[in-house]
C-alpha cells in the first residue's frame, strides 16, 4: 500500500454517502439541477425562443386588436398546446406562425420528455449512463478503484466515514457490485489505468484515489495517471510486492506499505493462536491494538484498570463489563470474569498480559493505584502508565 499525494486533507470523513448535512446536500442538488439544465439546453433553448419570438411578433404585427408583451407570451404559449385567445390573423405572414409554433413547440416538449424517460430508465436499469452522470456531480469524493474484496471492504469502511464514493470496476457483474448498486454508489465500468475512465470517475476533482485492484502494474498506472490529473489529491497504492513497494517509495518520494508487510502480524498471530493485532504507529512508536476478554480463573479478574496498567505498562483504552462500555475506563474499574477490554502497547507487553490472563496463572504483584479523579464516563485523564 504506498501513500502518495499532497497534504492530507482536512478530514477523510467529512460527511459523504449516507446521512450527510444540508450544505452538502444543497450543493449535490443544486450541481444535479445544473447538470439536468445543461441536458435539456437545447429543447429548453428551442420552447423559450419560440415563446420569445412569437410573442414579439404578435404584439408589433397582430392587427385585430393591440395586444401587449406579457399577453403576448401568453398567448403564443397556450398556442403550442393548440389553445389559443387570439383569433386567427387576417395577416397572411401570421397565418404560418399560428401553425408553426404548435410544431415546434410540441417538438421541443417530446424531446424533453424523451430524455427526462431515458434518464429514469437508465437510473432504474442502472446503465453506466445514468453512473457517470451521477459520478460527474461528486466533488471532494475519494475514487475507489477495484471493487474485489480488499476494494470492497474499503469502500464499506468510507462509507461509515460518510465519504462520497465512486467506484471503478473492469466487471459489469458479481454479487459485490450488486451491493454496491442497492448502496446507490455510482459504479463506472472501465480500465482504471486509462485517463478517460478515471475522468468520468471525477477524479480531478476528488480529495483522494484508493487503487485497489489485486495487479500491481495497474494500481502503480493508475496511480501514477491519477496523480496527474490532480495533483492536490491523496493517492493510495495496495501493493503486493515489498521490494516493488520499497522502489516505488523511493523513486518517487512515497511512504510505502507492502500487503506482505501489513498481513505479517495477521500470520503471526493466527498461527499462535492469539487475536489478530492492529499495528499502528504512534509517536514514532510500534505498537498493536488488540481485544482481551478475561478468563474468569485467570490472573487479571479481580484487579483493577489502575493496577494493570501500572504493573503490565500497558493502556487500556476501553472496558465492556456488566455495565455496559466504558470508553477510557477510570482506574478504579474492576475486572470481572467475562469482561472485554480494549488494549493498546508494544507486543512484548501485550503477550506478558496475555500470560496472566490464561487459566490458573497466578495473580500479579498488587500495585498501588491512587483513586483517579476520571469517572465513568472519562471526560478527564491521567498519565498513560504504557507511556503512548
Amino acid at each position: 500500500m504506498t501513500d502518495a499525494g499532497g497534504a492530507v486533507p482536512q478530514s477523510l470523513g467529512a460527511p459523504r454517502n449516507g446521512k450527510t448535512p444540508w450544505g452538502s446536500r444543497f450543493a449535490l442538488h443544486l450541481r444535479y439541477v445544473r447538470l439536468l439544465v445543461w441536458e435539456f439546453r437545447w429543447p429548453l433553448g428551442v420552447f423559450a425562443s419560440t415563446v420569445i419570438l412569437g410573442g414579439l411578433i404578435i404584439h408589433h404585427f397582430y392587427g385585430h386588436e393591440e395586444v401587449g408583451y406579457v399577453k403576448a407570451f401568453y398567448a403564443v404559449f397556450l398556442l403550442v398546446f393548440l389553445e389559443s385567445g387570439l383569433d386567427f390573423p387576417d395577416e397572411w405572414y401570421l397565418q404560418p406562425l399560428f401553425f408553426l409554433v404548435p410544431i415546434v413547440g410540441l417538438g421541443a416538449l417530446a424531446d424533453s420528455v424523451v430524455r427526462l424517460a431515458y434518464l429514469m430508465f437508465t437510473k432504474k436499469q442502472r446503465l453506466p449512463e445514468w453512473h457517470r452522470m451521477i459520478a460527474s456531480l461528486y466533488r471532494n469524493h475519494v475514487v475507489v478503484v477495484g471493487a474485489g474484496k480488499v476494494g470492497f471492504r474499503v469502500i464499506k469502511g468510507l462509507l461509515e466515514l460518510k465519504e462520497q464514493v465512486v467506484v471503478i470496476d473492469m466487471a459489469e457483474e458479481g454479487p459485490l457490485l450488486d451491493q454496491l448498486y442497492d448502496l446507490e454508489i455510482p459504479v463506472i465500468h472501465g480500465n482504471g489505468r486509462t485517463e478517460k475512465t478515471l475522468l468520468q470517475a471525477g477524479v480531478a476533482h476528488a480529495r483522494a484515489v484508493i487503487l485497489a485492484t489485486s495487479d500491481d502494474l495497474t494500481n502503480i498506472d493508475a496511480g501514477l495517471t491519477a496523480r496527474d490529473l490532480n495533483p492536490s489529491a491523496r493517492v493510495v497504492l495496495r501493493l503486493f510486492d515489498e521490494s516493488l513497494a520499497t522502489k516505488i517509495s523511493g523513486a518517487f518520494a512515497l511512504p510505502a506499505i507492502s500487503t506482505a508487510t501489513v498481513s505479517a502480524p495477521a500470520f503471526i498471530a493466527a498461527a499462535t493462536g492469539r487475536k489478530v493485532y492492529q499495528e499502528l504507529q504512534l509517536a514514532g512508536r510500534q505498537v498493536y491494538l488488540t481485544d482481551l476478554v478475561v478468563c474468569p480463573t485467570g490472573g487479571l479478574v479481580g484487579r483493577t484498570v489502575g493496577q494493570i496498567q501500572a504493573d503490565k505498562q500497558v493502556n487500556i483504552v476501553m472496558h465492556q463489563g456488566a455495565e455496559g462500555v466504558n470508553v477510557n475506563p477510570a482506574h478504579s474499574v474492576v475486572l470481572r470474569p467475562g469482561d472485554t477490554v480494549l488494549v493498546i502497547a508494544p507486543m512484548e507487553r501485550l503477550i506478558d498480559m496475555e500470560s496472566q490472563n490464561h487459566p490458573g496463572a497466578p495473580a500479579g504483584p498488587s500495585v498501588p493505584v491512587e483513586p483517579s479523579p476520571v469517572g465513568l464516563t472519562g471526560e478527564a485523564s491521567t498519565p498513560d502508565p504504557a507511556g503512548l
